[in-house]
């Protein structure tokens, strides 16, 4: 069944597969759970005192609150989805409040910071960097770039983000000659960069680690860096939703809020000339 629904996540809505490796996580993780303290379970008769039973203690466990609300929407999803498909049971999961998320303040590198790492880089990480610092794209939407997503004309790159929503994005002319210096091996509908998530981590952790804290070392990072600066230059909610690929403008709000709160408004995007 998890497998199943896990095809439907790729093929139908589109899911990258981090997010797929997520719900699928947390399905095992209850699935696991279930068949040892619930009699006979199943889930056509999974219960919402089973669900209050699994998040209490997975929050037992340690959990933050974030977490056990993935967990939740990983298991309401799959029922919503049996639904969908005729099968005549109930989401346990329908009535289940989510627990209140304390509000985070996004982690940033100094622009300057970043600017630096991405003069001392070299090769691929140099490549990757650039992109990611110069979009604000995810990790993944990157990895997933082909060579047919990139116009070398106006600077734009597609990027096929979250539940197959596309958007176009701009870099700087810098980032995409090293590109260009490569493009005549590659067929268009090749991606750019053949290596995993895992091991792009690892590059970009490597490179910063010099320039930021350790747990500042994440490609993440770089879009929260990004999108506080486009903040700070003054777009708001709606035009930084569009860039990032944001569903909610709460989200991007709190760019605006942290770019507000900043003693030193005055700054540029990064560059890398």
């Amino acid at each position: 069944m998890i497998q199943e629904f896990a095809t439907y996540l790729r093929n139908i809505r589109g899911y990258s597969e981090n997010t797929i490796r997520n719900y699928t996580k947390d399905l095992i993780s209850f699935s696991n759970w279930a068949s040892t303290n619930r009699k006979d379970a199943r889930w056509s008769n999974i219960s919402r005192e089973d669900i209050d039973a699994y998040l209490t203690a997975m929050t037992e466990k340690g959990l933050k609150s974030s977490t056990t609300n993935r967990h939740l929407s990983s298991i309401s999803s799959l029922y919503k989805w049996m639904q969908r498909n005729g099968l005549e049971i109930e989401n346990p999961c329908r009535y289940e409040s989510r627990k209140k998320v304390p509000s985070t303040i996004p982690t940033t590198i100094p622009a300057n910071n970043l600017a630096k790492a991405y003069t001392k880089a070299q090769g691929l990480s140099k490549t990757m960097l650039g992109i990611l610092a110069t979009t604000g794209i995810r990790i993944q939407e990157m990895l997933d770039l082909t060579w047919a997503d990139i116009n070398f004309d106006n600077c734009t790159l597609h990027i096929k983000g979250k539940g197959s929503k596309e958007r176009m994005v701009t870099t700087e002319p810098e980032v995409l000659q090293r590109l260009r210096d490569v493009r005549q091996y590659a067929s268009t509908n090749m991606k750019l960069f053949y290596i995993s998530q895992r091991t792009a981590r690892y590059m970009i952790y490597q490179t910063l680690a010099p320039y930021c804290k350790p747990y500042h070392c994440n490609p993440h990072t770089i879009r929260h860096t990004f999108a506080t600066e486009l903040a700070k230059n003054g777009n708001n909610c709606t035009t930084i939703a569009k860039i990032l690929g944001h569903s909610h403008l709460e989200t991007s709000q709190k760019y605006i809020n942290m770019a507000e709160m900043s003693i030193a408004h005055k700054s540029t995007l990064l560059t890398l000339n």
